[in-house]
């Protein structure tokens, strides 16, 4: 899902908004309505608005299919989303039917215990989405959650920075010599001596770790191995997180917290050249953060490693939608869920108007996909995220991924605020996960 940070990172919500949240969706789902051809269904949606907005577009087909299911899409931050769900679990609430939950949140939702199992349901589509999006959904060989769009990483970049700098801009042009992370460390380089643009955003005490929890997908690695050890202290991980900071250290990060005012605005006064992001910024970019750069922007893949590494694209975000153990609504909530996410109409529709790649693959060969988008200099870049998503290795954010990750925010200020090293920190960091979490 293109993720409106800002909301993603919000405090959570006060104890009396959460109440009056709460019942007032309560007492929604005691209206029924009688009318046209017999009784009618609310169901209640928990989606945030960037959520809803794509929703939208298919709601009018929803109801000529189904003109006795009512849906509230009722909006929340994202955030509120995940407190008010857990609220309402543990108190055994029947609102909401349906609930909008990030494949980064998803695993830890889905540990509450709170979520319908619909194995049965989404046995038709096992085999036809993507399919590292069944893990997180995933408890006990019970699935209890349906994908919706994924996140596959490439490399949004100001083509006329590039080209006034004496790079190579074209995306073809771009993508033979921009292959690996010390080629993107060697435009950077080259970007900041000519021009004195950054080659990125971000903060050295308030980041969100996104870019370096990319750069160890892409390479096969996560927080957690395969056998669910902790790897923060993985030589490996050191070595990447040394190259955030060496980025930093060199002049070739704007500094700005993602998705804070400051962020937004660098965009505006043209402070740097790249965004390493998910294919949801195929939304963002023209409609939220750069409406006034079409024809500045060009894709192409993210750097990897090494041209020999297995992995050549990482994934960040992508969400999905759940029902909601206790919902009186369940099998309209299905409905809802399987017209939205499980048919290719719907998913190619969200997919042009509202800029979301689908989990589904069965859209893929769709003509769509080769289509040249105005914004992005005409170039098919949907056909790059087919290709990335293709690319990625199968790893599973799991439960404990918000501590972790914010472990990890806390170890980088640690690093650039103390002058530590990222050895140091990132050893310590990692027993202290280990701590709390009962890994090895």
């Amino acid at each position: 899902m293109k993720r409106n940070k800002q909301l993603t990172l919000a405090g959570l919500c006060m104890v009396v908004g959460l109440t009056t949240v709460l019942s007032g969706c309560t007492s929604s789902k005691q209206q029924v309505e009688v009318g046209g051809s017999g009784e009618k269904t609310k169901v209640v949606v928990w989606i945030w608005e960037d959520a809803k907005n794509v929703i939208d577009l298919n709601m009018p087909a929803f109801k000529l299919k189904y003109p006795n299911i009512d849906v509230d899409l009722h909006v929340l931050a994202q955030a509120d989303v995940y407190q008010n769900f857990l609220i309402a679990a543990s108190s055994g609430d029947a609102v909401p039917d349906v609930v909008n939950l990030e494949t980064l949140r998803l695993s830890q939702m889905v540990q509450t215990g709170g979520l319908l199992d619909i194995s049965s349901k989404v046995a038709p589509y096992k085999d036809k989405m993507n399919a590292y999006k069944w893990a997180d959904a995933t408890k006990d060989n019970k699935v209890y959650a349906m994908p919706w769009d994924s996140g596959p990483v490439v490399m949004f970049y100001r083509s006329d920075m590039f080209k006034k700098a004496g790079l190579p801009s074209d995306p073809k042009e771009v993508a033979s010599q921009l292959q690996t992370w010390d080629d993107y460390m060697r435009f950077a380089k080259q970007l900041k001596e000519k021009t004195g643009y950054a080659m990125m955003a971000d903060s050295k005490t308030k980041t969100d770790a996104t870019f370096f929890g990319q750069m160890l997908w892409q390479h096969g690695l996560w927080y957690f191995g395969q056998d669910g050890s902790v790897q923060l202290d993985n030589p490996e991980v050191i070595k990447m997180g040394q190259y955030f900071v060496d980025m930093v250290k060199q002049g070739y990060v704007y500094e700005a917290k993602p998705w804070s005012d400051a962020w937004y605005n660098s965009f505006k006064e043209n402070k740097f050249a790249t965004v390493v992001g998910a294919s949801w910024y195929d939304a963002l970019l023209p409609t939220q953060i750069d409406p006034d750069g079409k024809g500045n922007w060009s894709v192409a893949p993210m750097p990897k490693w090494s041209k020999d590494d297995k992995y050549a694209s990482a994934i960040d975000g992508g969400s999905n939608l759940a029902i909601n153990k206790n919902s009186k609504h369940p099998e309209e909530a299905w409905k809802f869920i399987e017209f939205m996410l499980g048919s290719s109409d719907s998913q190619l529709k969200m997919m042009k108007e509202g800029g979301l790649f689908p989990s589904l693959e069965t859209t893929y060969s769709d003509p769509i996909f080769q289509e040249k988008v105005p914004y992005f200099n005409n170039q098919p870049v949907r056909q790059l995220y087919v290709d990335a998503v293709k690319k990625v290795a199968p790893i599973v954010y799991t439960k404990d991924y918000p501590l972790a990750n914010e472990m990890v925010i806390n170890a980088f200020a640690e690093i650039f605020l103390d002058n530590k090293s990222v050895e140091s920190v990132f050893q310590k960091t990692a027993t202290q996960l280990r701590q709390k979490t009962g890994r090895k």
